[in-house]
């Protein structure tokens, strides 16, 4: 009896989340965070709005956000768990921001950017699929 109350609380709790329309700036929070770890920390993300595109396999959105990004140094970036194994993957990922956004990082600053970035409804939720260009 109450195994099946639990995972009928648990159902209804996953239905409410499915339904939320946070997941999918989360999912975007979360995503740019990895994305821009080994160059930056993300700071104070806000979603400006989202445009749902046409997808053949599901859903898809494109989120367009503002957030304040601390850029890293080298050093700050290579001493970091979980950053850029080397200088050649923290220069490519600041090359890859600055396609992306259409300015580079500036290491050791603080700054607002703007951009946009591609998330995939799936079965198991929203799939960040990285920056979307300009």
């Amino acid at each position: 009896m109450k195994k099946l109350f639990l995972t009928a609380a648990a159902a209804v709790v996953c239905a409410a989340c499915a339904k939320a329309p946070w997941p999918v700036a989360s999912a975007a929070e979360n995503g740019l965070r990895q994305d821009l770890k080994a160059v930056g920390e993300v700071v104070n993300f806000r979603e400006l709005k989202t445009e749902e595109l046409a997808a053949r396999d599901g859903k898809a959105v494109v989120l367009h956000f503002e957030s304040e990004v601390k850029w890293l140094t080298l050093e700050e970036s290579l001493a970091r768990p979980g950053g850029p194994g080397d200088t050649q993957e923290y220069i490519g990922k600041a090359q890859y921001v600055r396609q992306k956004l259409g300015s580079a990082p500036k290491a050791g600053r603080s700054e607002t950017i703007k951009g946009a970035v591609l998330l995939a409804k799936t079965d198991l939720g929203w799939i960040y699929n990285g920056l979307a260009g300009n």
